[in-house]
């Protein structure tokens, strides 16, 4: 069954490590295991920690891009980026890894929307507003002070350059005031069902239907804080509680993967690359339909990423 997850912090952990994202032994994602696998479509995060601010983070974001952008040359007979909707396809038939370049974090913007454009012209498809702190577009979930002047300009430009805006991280007050200025579908890359684990990074039900309704996307997350409360043991039950919860939301046409791979701790039946081509079995044996399974593993990404390229034309670069 085909993959794509739309999350994990690798190109960052790699680069800030002096590893390769290909032949690794230590992280979550490798791209030959990958590739093994077989059609894997990847978002590639570049993570600016909240320490970095200013020209700081825009030089951390400059260095990792590059790093990234060296090692998709490098392992270019593994992987092809994504420029537009079709490369996914395109990705899959040569028996390539897909890889789509996000940004987590915008302090990478300095609060300047034309800063939105180099971001669209080097391929960057989804760009979460915060990390947890407050930064120049918004506050996040630890810093919850709402959208800013200028980061309501950037997203207007983020919808216009075809950027995805990704609210998980963003603090509530910024999540609703984004409801109201958002004229497309946003998604919240990894990030679970608050009513299940009761983490501020979790999504409340309200959240999640509002971004149902907008025809948005929602990524389940791994990380095992966000699965379960402290001290306990985290099994594959607790993340079928959140997909079962989110598809009493409503969620069918919504859930999607957003593994949170080598940026979190993960549980031990989803801490590695090749246990994800084992997940649909365990969702079909739980009682899931081999429809929604399909739906949750890569048929709700994929449509999105369709329908967002037709209404926003940007996209494609």
């Amino acid at each position: 069954m085909p993959i794509i997850d739309l999350h994990c912090d690798t190109v960052t952990l790699c680069y800030e490590k002096g590893w390769e994202i290909c032949g690794n032994p230590h992280t979550h994602l490798s791209l030959e295991r990958m590739a093994g696998v077989g059609n894997w479509c990847q978002a590639f995060a570049i993570y600016l920690p909240d320490k970095l601010r200013g020209e700081e983070a825009v030089d951390f974001y400059n260095r990792a891009h590059e790093f990234y952008r060296q090692q998709l040359k490098k392992y270019s007979h593994l992987v092809l980026p994504v420029r537009c909707f079709d490369d996914i396809d395109a990705a899959a038939r040569q028996g390539k890894v897909a890889a789509i370049l996000t940004v987590e974090g915008g302090s990478v913007l300095l609060g300047d929307p034309g800063r939105v454009n180099l971001l669209a012209r080097q391929g960057v498809k989804m760009l979460t507003l915060t990390w947890n702190s407050a930064n120049e577009l918004a506050g996040g979930q630890a810093e919850d002070t709402g959208l800013t002047e200028a980061g309501r300009r950037v997203i207007t430009r983020m919808e216009e350059q075809g950027i995805i805006i990704d609210v998980s991280h963003l603090g509530d007050t910024g999540f609703w005031q984004l409801m109201e200025i958002a004229r497309r579908p946003v998604a919240a890359s990894h990030s679970n069902s608050r009513a299940v684990c009761p983490h501020p990074r979790n999504l409340t039900d309200d959240q999640f239907r509002a971004i149902a309704r907008m025809g948005g996307l929602v990524g389940l997350n791994f990380y095992v804080q966000f699965l379960a409360a402290p001290g306990q043991e985290v099994t594959f039950d607790h993340l079928l509680a959140h997909i079962r919860h989110f598809l009493s939301l409503g969620g069918e046409d919504v859930i999607a993967l957003g593994s949170d791979f080598d940026g979190a701790d993960l549980p031990g039946f989803i801490d590695r690359d090749i246990k994800l081509a084992s997940l649909a079995q365990s969702m079909i044996k739980s009682g899931l339909s081999k429809g929604i399974v399909e739906k949750i593993l890569w048929k709700n990404a994929y449509d999105f990423f369709k329908r967002y390229q037709q209404e926003s034309p940007r996209f494609r670069i």
